[in-house]
């Protein structure tokens, strides 16, 4: 979409999020109360089927590496008031774009121009005073007509990069990231520690497992869950529903992961873990092909308590009268470093981090991955994550 349009492509996306959210929700209340979770709904099938009444006016993914920009977006899109037949032809990145005219490449496809196009947050708002601040860009098309499009914060899309990879063929994939966040449950500044709190169970056998587990997805974000086709909770703004690629109708690799997650967390450990040989199902919106598996490590930031403890006393802040430097979850009780690694990042926010903030989240970061270079085991003694070292040797 454009300022141009007013807004109608964008509000004809919310029309099929709401119609397919209403429609994959009604599916899913059946399957629970006729125990056939076999035939859980799937959601690109629902909004395949609901695109077309809205002109397919669906957020569209860009891909940009060295090589190529491509958008594999599949189908006829009505744009404004012409139809426009996708997916594109690859484009080399310094031949994107139009050469002339308004908005279009007066000079090369740049690595700025990339960077602001992919954090662009602002420009996904549907508030006209936002729009002013986002990327416009004329593109050519296959056909060889010229669109002027807006291009927002790819985490509209895909909020952590996995599904490219997935479309790639890749075999091993690494995401870093606090997986929580899914207002008005959590949000980024909640720790793992709170979610563990209400949600401690390491096995199956738990007799409360399935209450938990309930409990615990609904902390994490349904940008992350949805690759799993668990959509949570309530509906969001971003373009989740286009995101299903991994099979999983009973969600046990969910499970699997809060199993993971929670051992490490008894253990003070850091919380990484794979999901191995994820079968990965069609997606015909990100190009995705389904029929193989997938090696996905997922690398929560969290605050081991194995590195809080590790901390020198002297590099930390006197704690006040009585209390110890570390909790009892492993956070630090200095109010400044207390929020790492969970920092705000709503608004002005991102700019007032101090630079004690900015070094312990180096320090931690560096800190998780020497530490778990050999593997990491849970709070049984059994091994929960094979390592850094052996996903990086595969490659040799």
């Amino acid at each position: 979409g454009s300022r141009a349009d007013k807004n109608e492509y964008m509000l004809k996306y919310q029309s099929i999020r709401d119609e397919a959210w209403n429609e994959y929700k009604a599916q899913e209340t059946l399957a629970f109360f006729t125990n056939s979770f076999e035939k859980r709904p799937n959601m690109t099938d629902i909004v395949l089927s609901t695109r077309e009444e809205y002109g397919a006016n669906l957020p569209m993914p860009y891909v940009s590496t060295p090589d190529v920009v491509e958008n594999k977006y599949p189908g006829n899109v009505l744009v404004r008031k012409k139809m426009i037949q996708f997916p594109e032809e690859n484009t080399k990145p310094f031949e994107w774009g139009s050469k002339k005219g308004r908005y279009g490449r007066k000079s090369r496809f740049s690595v700025e121009m990339l960077i602001a196009m992919s954090t662009n947050f602002v420009s996904s708002a549907v508030v006209l005073p936002a729009q002013f601040l986002t990327n416009i860009r004329k593109i050519v098309l296959s056909d060889g007509s010229e669109v002027e499009q807006r291009f927002a914060d790819g985490g509209t899309n895909d909020l952590m990069g996995i599904i490219p990879l997935v479309a790639r063929g890749t075999k091993n994939i690494i995401s870093v990231y606090i997986f929580n966040q899914n207002p008005p449950i959590t949000n980024f500044t909640d720790s793992y520690a709170d979610i563990y709190k209400v949600a401690n169970a390491t096995s199956l056998d738990n007799p409360d497992f399935d209450e938990q587990f309930q409990t615990w997805v609904s902390y994490l974000n349904p940008r992350f869950t949805c690759l799993f086709g668990f959509f949570n909770t309530y509906k969001i703004n971003q373009a989740n529903i286009m995101n299903h690629v991994f099979h999983d109708p009973n969600i046990d690799r969910l499970k699997e992961l809060m199993i993971k997650y929670n051992s490490l967390f008894k253990a003070g450990e850091p919380l990484i873990a794979t999901l191995k040989d994820l079968k990965v199902i069609e997606n015909p919106f990100w190009g995705v092909k389904g029929g193989k598996t997938i090696d996905l490590t997922l690398m929560y930031f969290n605050m081991p308590k194995k590195f809080s403890e590790s901390i020198p006393e002297d590099a930390l802040p006197p704690a006040e009268a009585g209390k110890s430097q570390v909790d009892k979850d492993g956070r630090f009780t200095d109010e400044e470093l207390r929020e790492v690694p969970e920092l705000d990042v709503d608004g002005v926010n991102q700019i007032k981090y101090t630079n004690s903030q900015v070094n312990m989240m180096g320090y931690l970061g560096s800190w998780m991955i020497h530490h778990s270079w050999d593997g990491l085991k849970g709070h049984d003694g059994k091994d929960v994550f094979d390592g850094f070292g052996k996903i990086f040797s595969k490659r040799e």
